[in-house]
């Protein structure tokens, strides 16, 4: 069976409304050990790479807007 017969709107009803009643979120933990908490805790840490790579980006951007001479990027 493919993905797009797989889900139908009469399924992904279906299976909404067993997680409402189950309430999954109700038993959930989270992390319970320090280990886990701390690995927990760095989830949505991008990394050092991600400011320099923004910060390249943004020079870029600065370079082209001044050699267009424009106030906000072009459309390509």
């Amino acid at each position: 069976m493919g993905t797009k017969s797989a889900w139908t709107p009469e399924r992904r009803a279906r299976q909404a409304e067993r997680i409402r009643q189950n309430k999954p979120w109700e038993k959930s933990t989270g992390p319970r050990t320090e280990a886990g908490k701390a690995i927990s805790s760095r989830n949505a840490y991008a990394g050092e790479a991600l400011h320099e790579l923004r910060a390249k980006l943004d020079d870029t951007r600065a370079t082209i807007l001044e050699v267009f001479g424009r106030k906000r990027m072009p459309k390509w």
